[in-house]
Formats: C-alpha cells, structure tokens, sequence
C-alpha cells in the first residue's frame, strides 16, 4: 500500500491480460481474459511466487529455526525436513494467482496471507476462499469470493456446477449467514489503523444495506482455450440472486501453461 492510505487502492500495477469475452446481466458481469507470455513472466517474477509462498515471511522463519540450530545433527536434522517439505499444490497456486490478480486489476485489498493459515501441508482452509476488501473511489466494500481451477476440456468444467460448484457456493455467499463469521476472521487481521479505517467503512456498508452490499469475486483458473460458455449460462443463474447494492464478477483467466506445472511456473521452494 506504500504510503498511502488502504482506501486509495494505490497497488503497484502488472500489465493487464488480453479480455476475449465479457457481458453483464443486471449485478452479475462477468469476463474471460488470456495472460500473455508477457504477463506470465511479470507474474513469476514477483507477486504470484510471493503470494503462493508467503516468501517475506517464510524466510524469515527459516532464518529463525536455523539460528536454533546449534549442533551439527540438529542442522542435518533441520535440512532434510526443509527439503521433505512438498511443493505447493496446482489449487493453491491457481488461488494465489486470482488473489494477486484482482489485487492488481479490481482493487482487492487482502489483510491477511492465506498461506500462513494452512496447518497441514495439504489442508484447504474452511469457508470461503477469498475474503478481504474490495477498495474503489476512495471506500470499501467487503469482499468475499471463491476461486476454482481446472483443466477440464468441457465448458462449463465440473467445477462451476453441483452442489460443491462456485456459483452453488457464491450463491450461498450472497446470504447472509456466513457473513458474520467472516466480518470477524477479517476484523482480528486488521494490523494497522489504515487496515481498521477500511474494515469500518465497508463493515459500516454492510450493516446500512442490511447485509447486502457486498463485492463477490468468482474466480475460474483454465490451462484451456478460451470458452464463453465457461461463464455466461452460469452468471445469468447468479444474476437471479445477486442484486443490487451487491455486485459480483466472474472471471475466468487462461493460462498458457499447464495447470499441473503450474507449482514449478513459480518455484517457491528454496530452503537454501
């Protein structure tokens, strides 16, 4: 955020993607957008890799257990546990990537790394994946989300669909139920009184609106060749629930790599 405050939406920008697709029906918009080769290598060389491994910290960490380390087997010890640790999965790569995006391009602000949440190495947070705020002309809006990744070659993929599909779980989000449990999540990770301004101005949106301003963002991940039909039928299902003062967009970005390389894309694993 630099030296501004949270509510500038001041982030530092990455070249924007090629939009293939868009629409909008009614509080429901949404769009398809390839990443060049160009965009792909800004990414890996910064922002995407720092989100997946919440590297600032982790190294730090690291440095920390090797200054305990007084022996030579504690530090042999030590090695071959750094070097058992496994790489991130494509999901939580494909996650990270939609957090540093709509950072970039929609002003999510995000208050916490969800990295430094998981504890065991291949757990999924519960609730919803993406929840901070969403910061545009100087207020803020809570945002809440989830993100899907797949290299299915059918549009829609599976995980748009059922019971366990995005727009089944956005569509549970724009209730009110959860939104108490996440307010709270978001409000103990508020750090410093800029982050704390921006919760109680969209936290303050929330409660006029009687729990309905909000900012949903469905985010779909593809390895695949661009495909309206991965959205649209499916936006203009959310589009019977989402309404006014709520806002939600679905993007799906196209990646010209691999969902399965995706983890050695940004090599974040360096225990040095």
């Amino acid at each position: 955020m630099g030296e501004n405050s949270a509510l500038d939406g001041a982030v530092p920008r990455i070249s924007q993607g090629i939009e293939v697709y868009a629409g909008k029906d009614g509080a429901v918009s949404w769009s398809g957008v390839e990443l060049t080769a160009d965009v792909m290598r800004e990414l890996r060389e910064g922002p995407w890799a720092e989100r997946v491994g919440d590297l600032a910290a982790t190294r730090d960490f690291l440095t920390e257990l090797r200054g305990l380390a007084t022996t030579d087997m504690e530090t042999d010890t030590l090695k071959a546990l750094l070097a058992s640790e496994p790489e991130p999965l494509p999901w939580q790569v494909g996650e990270a990537l939609a957090e540093v995006l709509l950072e970039h391009w929609h002003g999510a602000l995000w208050l916490w790394d969800g990295a430094r949440d998981r504890r065991t190495r291949k757990a999924s947070l519960p609730g919803a994946d993406l929840v901070g705020l969403c910061v545009a002309d100087g207020s803020a809006r809570l945002l809440f989300g989830e993100v899907k990744s797949s290299s299915e070659q059918s549009a829609p993929p599976g995980v748009m669909t059922g019971s366990d599909g995005m727009i089944h779980q956005l569509e549970k989000l724009s209730a009110k139920d959860d939104h108490l449990t996440l307010m709270k999540w978001l409000r103990f990770r508020c750090l410093t009184p800029e982050h704390k301004a921006a919760y109680q101005t969209a936290a303050g949106r929330w409660v006029k609106s009687m729990g309905k301003d909000v900012q949903l963002f469905g985010c779909l991940v593809r390895d695949t060749a661009p495909e309206p039909k991965d959205l649209s039928n499916r936006a203009k299902e959310l589009a019977k629930t989402v309404v006014e003062p709520m806002h939600a967009l679905l993007t799906a970005w196209y990646l010209p790599v691999a969902m399965s390389s995706w983890p050695d894309h940004v090599g974040v694993l360096d225990h040095g």
